[in-house]
């Protein structure tokens, strides 16, 4: 499935295009003085020169794969994003390149992009970042603006302390203890550039700072997932670049993660064949979405185990107003009526919504166990396969109390 949805362009503003790409006419609504000069910042890369370009001492690039020919009506939503945020960011040392995968199948597999897919790398001090946000130029050169000199925040004082405490339940974060400069310290810092752009990677050198973290010992290395209060400690045998790759390949996936404009297709894509993927639709500035997030929190601590075969994803709809209708049309819901949760297939736009009268989020103070207790009865059921969105859909079993099958919608907006 092509990993791109253009609505980017769409929350920031429109774009017109002639038929020469050099005479793109972008103009951002809210952005009446930011306009596109007319200067074409991108170049073609091919094989012979990718590597001397971008691995080159000092480079920094953004690099662009696609497999859309010219005539293609996608094209011209590409070059207007690429143009618009070349022109902020080329100022600022970066180059922009883009790379046909069709014509450049080699360099595809070099740089371990599946064959369709639309995607960018940043290349900066020899490490290759993949950007998973919204092709939005305000959002991605934020990003970009935003991606740390070092794969590794060393926390020092207060305002690193605030870094690391501000991503509680952002992002996957993973801290380590170690001597400064020594070897175990290089091989975390090797191992945490493979991760740069999704894995936080922070570290202390000092006592003080280790027990502020709650770092007892040096080598010890915690991941934390969001929404989860209980850290995963590495094994003590784990000191090398590999072993601490293969460790945070195994446990990187939180059982919950909120969707952003950042991480969009890093969160929404297909599940895995054995992972079950939940979605809730829930508006923090409602009561009832507030009191759903919370009892999600608790949901997602409460079944840390079920990590990479249970994947709750939290979503406030006020954050992708242009997609809400999209999510309606694709899941036969009414995402404005209050906050819903379902078990989904995105590839095939199937669902099963939980029957949200049995919550009580008026007063969830009150009903706080017996919310728990329902919520965690259905997510019980799916997990031991009682519940399977691969029912046969002509005569289906007698559906649980818990659950209810969304209506089939025809005609449905592709996503």
């Amino acid at each position: 499935m092509r990993r791109l949805v253009f609505i980017g362009l769409l929350l920031a503003g429109i774009c017109a295009a002639s038929t020469k790409t050099i005479d793109l006419e972008c103009m951002f609504l809210g952005y009446p003085d930011l306009e596109y000069d007319g200067f074409d910042r991108t170049e073609i890369l091919t094989e012979k020169i990718f590597n001397r370009t971008v691995f080159a001492e000092d480079a920094k690039s953004v690099v662009f794969f696609n497999d859309v020919e010219d005539d293609d009506s996608e094209f011209d939503q590409y070059e207007c994003f690429l143009q618009l945020s070349a022109q902020v960011m080329t100022k600022r040392g970066y180059n922009f390149y883009t790379v046909n995968t069709t014509k450049e199948p080699k360099l595809r597999v070099q740089e371990e992009v599946e064959k369709g897919e639309d995607t960018i790398h940043v290349y900066k001090d020899g490490y290759k970042i993949e950007y998973n946000g919204v092709r939005d130029p305000e959002t991605f050169v934020s990003w970009l603006m935003d991606i740390p000199d070092d794969p590794v925040t060393i926390i020092n004082d207060n305002f690193d302390l605030e870094e690391f405490e501000d991503l509680e339940d952002e992002a996957v974060r993973i801290i380590g203890y170690f001597e400064p400069g020594s070897p175990a310290l290089k091989e975390f810092e090797e191992a945490a550039e493979d991760f740069m752009g999704e894995i936080e990677f922070f570290a202390v050198v000092t006592s003080y700072w280790a027990r502020k973290l709650g770092l007892k010992r040096v080598g010890e290395v915690q991941l934390f997932h969001p929404f989860e209060d209980d850290p995963i400690y590495a094994p003590l045998s784990v000191d090398t670049e590999d072993e601490f790759e293969d460790w945070v390949e195994k446990h990187r996936e939180p059982v919950m993660q909120k969707l952003t404009l950042q991480n969009y297709f890093n969160v929404w894509r297909d599940s895995d064949d054995d992972e079950n993927q939940i979605i809730a639709f829930c508006d923090e500035e409602t009561r009832e979405g507030r009191a759903l997030y919370k009892l999600l929190r608790k949901i997602a601590d409460e079944n840390s185990e079920h990590a990479g075969t249970l994947e709750l994803i939290l979503i406030d709809p006020d954050e992708f107003p242009l997609m809400v209708d999209v999510w309606e049309g694709m899941f036969g819901i009414d995402i404005e009526e209050g906050p819903q949760i379902g078990l989904v297939d995105i590839s095939e736009k199937d669902s099963l919504w939980f029957d949200m009268s049995q919550l009580n989020l008026d007063d969830p103070k009150k009903h706080s166990d017996s919310n728990f207790e329902a919520l965690q009865t259905w997510i019980d059921q799916i997990m031991a396969g009682n519940i399977d969105l691969d029912d046969d859909d002509d005569e289906p079993p007698p559906a649980p109390k818990t659950a209810t099958k969304a209506p089939a919608k025809k005609n449905r907006k592709e996503l």
